[in-house]
């Protein structure tokens, strides 16, 4: 109830509350997890909390799908590798639905987009028609250029359940990705005006409209997906972008300041933040901004994806070194955004 009033502090109090009192209440985590209540901290938390209060036999094994579930926000991979083993050595859980669309999600997060899809593919393979894994395996189409497939997904879905908001949102993914940024807006529209929560659509339909340069027709439908999913910064980081493409400088060191706060570890997020800085001519925080990318970098294995997601936050630390005149620090920052794009002269 206070969910759909969209008051969302005393809406996290409850279900914290309900899951306190039953750690295995799996309608408060799926409420929780599936309408994005809380920011990648507190989800942190939560799954600590809910370890704590989990009892009997059942314990390690519902506590490990909790970890899962209650990881996805955070791009930084630390600790996945040794969280989904777990869930599929020990408790044999690799093939379990949920597990599979956490790891997709978790793979999503952390710009493995060739991981998300594969991994979200495998649940499509059993069961076509999963309306929670299908937010995620068209974006990963959409990333991946795959044009063919996202047709081919966007039509059967169609289809099959035109009463389905995700169906509209395949087709309108679909003309996006092929540049009809017109029927891609009144396919998102659909989808909105079908399930009006439904915060996907609306940030496909944000992101419509900014490809056809229409900034307030893309803040309307990226606040109201901010409005939804009110603990991902996923929203707020697309209005931040958008803001710096119109030269609002102020708005957009705002609105990217709360990306950050929710998600810190998105070395996207940060790029941006020190774009606006550099833009401001605060060299100074800006250095500190893309020092924050390159100290995750550095966390990193070596074949880790979300590497080449920092390639871009390198290389704009190397031109404030240049711009400050510190030139072999510039020099090194430039060797390892080389590094991490061989191929970008």
């Amino acid at each position: 109830a206070y969910e759909a009033l969209e008051n969302r502090p005393r809406s996290v109090a409850w279900l914290v509350r309900a899951l306190r009192l039953d750690a295995g209440c799996a309608e408060a985590l799926d409420f929780v997890v599936d309408r994005r209540l809380l920011s990648a901290d507190e989800e942190a938390w939560l799954r600590d909390e809910t370890a704590a209060a989990l009892e009997g036999s059942d314990r390690a094994w519902v506590a490990a799908v909790y970890g899962a579930r209650l990881g996805c926000r955070d791009a930084d991979p630390a600790g996945d590798a040794a969280r989904f083993e777990a869930l599929e050595r020990v408790h044999g859980l690799g093939d379990n639905q949920e597990v599979l669309r956490a790891r997709a999600e978790r793979c999503y997060t952390a710009h493995d987009y060739r991981g998300a899809y594969e991994v979200a593919r495998r649940v499509r393979e059993r069961d076509p028609y999963d309306f929670g894994c299908a937010p995620v395996y068209l974006a990963s189409l959409v990333e991946l250029g795959a044009k063919h497939e996202l047709f081919s997904t966007a039509h059967e879905l169609a289809k099959a359940y035109p009463q389905k908001a995700c169906s509209w949102f395949a087709v309108g993914c679909y003309y996006l990705l092929v540049k009809k940024n017109d029927q891609a807006q009144r396919h998102f529209h659909k989808a909105c005006k079908l399930a009006p929560r439904f915060a996907p659509a609306w940030i496909g339909f944000g992101n419509a409209f900014a490809a056809q340069d229409e900034s307030e027709q893309a803040m309307a439908a990226y606040r109201t997906a901010s409005r939804l999913f009110q603990g991902s910064h996923v929203p707020l980081a697309y209005i931040g972008m958008e803001y710096l493409r119109t030269n609002n400088l102020p708005l957009a060191k705002h609105f990217l300041r709360g990306a950050k706060k929710l998600c810190a570890s998105d070395p996207l997020v940060a790029n941006e933040l020190g774009v606006v800085e550099m833009r401001q001519g605060l060299l100074d925080d800006a250095c500190r901004t893309f020092q924050e990318v390159l100290r995750l970098l550095e966390r990193l294995p070596e074949r880790a994806p979300l590497r080449r997601a920092c390639a871009a936050s390198v290389f704009n630390l190397a031109q404030c070194y240049r711009k400050r005149r510190r030139f072999e620090d510039a020099a090194r920052a430039f060797g390892v955004a080389l590094s991490l794009e061989p191929g970008d002269a």
